[in-house]
């Protein structure tokens, strides 16, 4: 596959020289990855590239192999094709901007089903929104409350903005800077947050493409893991209006110190960890 970029190359040949390529550059899932690729280059699902016959062109060919090698090098799959998916809908996702996982889809269902019960005019707030996944999933199930989105990422809030005008929320979601809650005003009944919860002893032994390229504001939960998470646990009744709501994810393992701290540094009536689909402890529900 390294001949000039006129000469023909096939689909199927092109899937099979990422998958090696990628694979032997130690990415996990490196089949599903460099269907995803393809599927970007062609405009098409991953489920069709498997099975589509036909040749790329000269410009198609030199953007398989430019995605594939950064990839390789170690770059965020989504942030070379400046995009991925949360739930049923896609998200812009540009180098600065924490990437959404599958754990944090777990949170959103948690959080909509909390938001089913909200009466109307309920003011709802995503703190730490990054690309603005949770926010944008709540107001497009709930067009009657009101959302409110903060971050301390200037980049994340552009983001955020940028992935509501594209889904046609920007008028539905209010977006403003604030280091957790320090710009922020009144009371909410639900607060969410997907906060930075990785030990900071931790961050360098991270997959490489995580501590390299990922934003280490969004992921170094300080000493332990729980900085910031036991701030949010303080503060957040002075936001929350009665019998209110603050939902956030965790580390697994770190459930029971922080519903311990969370009964001594305020009164929460209700304090529960979840687990998420592997069995970990991943989400915590408190309320006033």
């Amino acid at each position: 596959m390294e001949g000039t970029a006129s000469a023909p190359w096939d689909i199927r040949s092109c899937l099979l020289w990422a998958k090696r390529k990628l694979s032997g550059a130690g990415v996990d899932e490196a089949d599903r990855e460099a269907a995803l690729i393809l599927a970007h280059v062609l405009s098409t699902d991953p489920a069709d590239v498997k099975v589509r016959d036909g040749v790329l062109d000269g410009g198609q060919r030199e953007l398989v192999i430019s995605l594939v090698e950064g990839r390789a090098r170690g770059t965020p799959l989504p942030y070379l094709l400046c995009h991925t998916w949360f739930l049923d809908f896609s998200l812009v996702v540009h180098p600065g901007v924490f990437i959404p996982r599958p754990e944090t889809e777990g949170l959103a269902e948690l959080a909509l089903a909390l938001a089913r019960d909200l009466p109307p005019g309920a003011r709802v707030l995503d703190m730490g929104t990054g690309s603005g996944a949770l926010a944008l999933a709540l107001a497009r199930v709930r067009g009657d409350i009101s959302v409110e989105a903060v971050d301390v990422s200037e980049t994340a809030l552009r983001c955020a903005w940028e992935n509501a005008h594209r889904l046609g929320l920007s008028g539905r979601i209010s977006f403003s800077r604030s280091n957790l809650f320090a710009e922020v005003r009144g009371r909410f009944h639900l607060i969410v947050s997907n906060p930075p919860y990785v030990p900071a002893e931790r961050i360098a032994s991270l997959q490489r493409e995580v501590s390299t390229h990922e934003p280490r504001v969004a992921l170094d939960g300080g000493e332990g893991g729980l900085e910031v998470l036991k701030r949010i646990l303080r503060e957040a009744p002075g936001y929350l209006e009665p019998r209110g709501h603050l939902l956030c994810e965790i580390g697994d393992g770190q459930g029971g110190e922080l519903i311990r701290f969370a009964k001594l540094a305020s009164n929460w009536v209700e304090l529960r960890v979840e687990r998420d689909i592997a069995g970990r402890e991943r989400y915590l529900l408190a309320r006033c």
